[in-house]
């Protein structure tokens, strides 16, 4: 099931007031909304989807459904790119947990306006380390889906995540 965030109960849908923030739906349906610090032992490998995939006649990307093995279930897509890179890791012996669009990243620009992303994937591996993955070839990357990575890069970093950009395999 593709869950939407609505209104969360952990704050408001305004930037934070300083670092980062994620905003998630865990297993159970319910929507928080934290500092990053304070979520980063959340078990993101099992949180839904914090949008739709997106359908509609002539478009140019294919989402979809992988069955993952790792998983046990449906592990969405929204690019053959993305399922590319989620079959690889469901076949990665590493890998024990894997989740698409798991959760919303929110930190505010440095001109003070507001910025949101959700990655694609987020992974834990066998060893309790994470790796967050977004997906996209090179030749898309524009100036503000740069600064996006980056600044997920850097929240990654920040709580011991590894971050993965990667484009065509």
């Amino acid at each position: 099931m593709v869950h939407a965030l609505e209104v969360l109960p952990g704050g408001s849908a305004g930037p934070p007031t300083t670092g980062f923030e994620v905003a998630y739906v865990a297993p159970d349906g319910s929507e928080l909304r934290r500092p990053l610090p304070d979520a980063w032992a959340v078990p993101f490998e099992h949180a839904l989807p914090v949008r739709a995939f997106a359908s509609y006649r002539r478009q140019r990307n294919l989402p979809g459904l992988w069955w993952s093995a790792t998983m046990g279930g449906h592990v969405g897509y929204e690019s053959w790119l993305e399922r590319d890179h989620v079959m690889l890791l469901d076949f990665d012996p590493a890998v024990v947990g894997v989740s698409s669009q798991p959760f919303w990243l929110f930190w505010s620009a440095a001109n003070g306006r507001p910025v949101s992303h959700a990655p694609d994937y987020f992974a834990r591996r066998r060893d309790g380390s994470a790796v967050v993955i977004d997906c996209r070839p090179a030749e898309r990357r524009g100036p503000r889906d740069i600064a996006k990575f980056e600044a997920t890069e850097a929240a990654c970093a920040s709580v011991g995540w590894e971050f993965r950009l990667l484009g065509r395999v």
